[in-house]
């Protein structure tokens, strides 16, 4: 009986993390926010983006304005999000305990490096092919983020022997500075008042940018 009571209970563990682990709640199914800013939306989803709240807050009030929606310069903005698996993930690699233990002045300039002015949806990203090893390819398009550096975004069509009709459209991203290549969007289009949010895969790390 112990050991059946054992299995049952091994088996529960990894089915919770096996589900929970490769789960974003991000607004697939809901992308609309109204009334909430961008940092609200947020806050809102701790599961995913606790840890990005905390740099942001940590980055200086200048960065809490931009997330608010209450930059003047910047009103309407798309965020090309790191979620909390990419920022603990640079933290355990790098033995570093918590968000509040980087350098403000980093954390702005890495979260600049993933906002774009404007509103930019997935209709607005042409489609493209990536480059060898990273590198841009062809199509697509490019932006200057706030940091004043070229992010590459672009739609590929997965299509499957040919056939393109109702073939996954995904979204990556690269940060063309950085080298470290191209990164899915895993949930996209999401919209608070404010912004636009794409938020990267699980693989992308804080620092990739």
């Amino acid at each position: 009986m112990r050991r059946i009571m054992y299995i049952i209970i091994v088996a529960s563990l990894f089915a919770v993390g096996c589900t929970k682990d490769n789960f974003i709640d991000t607004g697939v199914s809901n992308g609309r926010h109204e009334g909430k800013s961008l940092l609200e939306y947020m806050e809102a989803h701790p599961y995913d983006w606790s840890f990005t709240v905390e740099m942001v807050r940590h980055a200086g009030e200048e960065m809490v304005r931009l997330f608010e929606g209450k930059d003047e310069a910047h009103l309407e903005i798309t965020f090309f999000g790191l979620a909390n698996h990419s920022i603990r993930r640079y933290l355990l690699t790098n033995n570093i305990k918590s968000v509040s233990d980087l350098d403000p002045a980093w954390c702005r300039s890495v979260l600049l490096k993933h906002v774009v002015d404007g509103k930019i949806y997935r209709r607005d990203i042409p489609e493209g092919k990536p480059g060898d090893y990273g590198t841009r390819g062809s199509g697509g398009k490019s932006q200057k983020n706030l940091a004043g550096e070229d992010v590459w975004t672009y739609v590929f069509v997965e299509e499957k022997e040919g056939v393109v009709d109702n073939a996954p459209r995904s979204i990556y991203v690269n940060f063309l500075k950085s080298g470290k290549g191209n990164f899915r969007v895993a949930s996209g289009d999401i919209e608070p008042d404010n912004c636009v949010v794409h938020a990267l895969e699980y693989k992308f790390t804080l620092g990739d940018e």
